[in-house]
């Protein structure tokens, strides 16, 4: 069984693979957020073993940059484990030198599925992803019309007090058609 560490960033993630017992199999290597990344990764892992069950992979949700990588490696059929950040800091402790780098990050990650002390992070179901995802969108949009109304209210009365009294609807199609 190998376990594969991924730690996630923005532009490029860093992997490294250990095997159950600890050992490290593939020392830490880099590859791009973009699909040559993900081939790489991919002959990376099929370079150790060819069979996808012997892989677990472990990466943190990292923002949004998890979700492509998260994705294409449950297309591919590996066995994929999302983790809080939480749970890997509390890990950090356990060493007596503190090295925060991308390396050490994604060896603590495989270190954590390896020692199955993890609650699973992972992903809803597309659709409910995709309907939350719409909502929050909604939301925001609603949200900042708002503030943006309650701007305008603001400027017109400073600049013109009486509009108010003038328009029923400051936001209508006569009030609209007047400025």
């Amino acid at each position: 069984m190998y376990i594969v560490g991924v730690d996630i960033a923005k532009r490029s993630h860093e992997a490294i693979v250990i095997d159950d017992s600890g050992d490290i199999v593939r020392k830490a290597f880099n590859f791009k957020n973009d699909s040559t990344g993900f081939t790489k990764l991919i002959t990376v892992l099929e370079s150790i073993s060819n069979s996808l069950s012997d892989f677990i992979v472990g990466m943190e949700s990292t923002s949004h940059y998890w979700l492509t990588l998260y994705s294409n490696l449950e297309k591919k059929g590996y066995a994929v484990h999302v983790l809080n950040p939480i749970q890997s800091n509390a890990l950090h402790g356990m060493y007596i030198r503190q090295v925060k780098n991308d390396e050490h990050d994604s060896f603590i990650i495989a270190e954590v599925i390896r020692f199955g002390r993890y609650i699973e992070g992972g992903m809803p179901p597309s659709e409910l992803y995709e309907l939350r995802e719409l909502c929050r969108a909604r939301f925001f949009i609603v949200d900042m019309t708002s503030d943006l109304k309650r701007k305008v209210i603001a400027l017109l009365d400073q600049v013109f007090p009486e509009y108010e009294t003038i328009f029923t609807n400051i936001f209508g199609l006569t009030s609209s058609e007047f400025y």
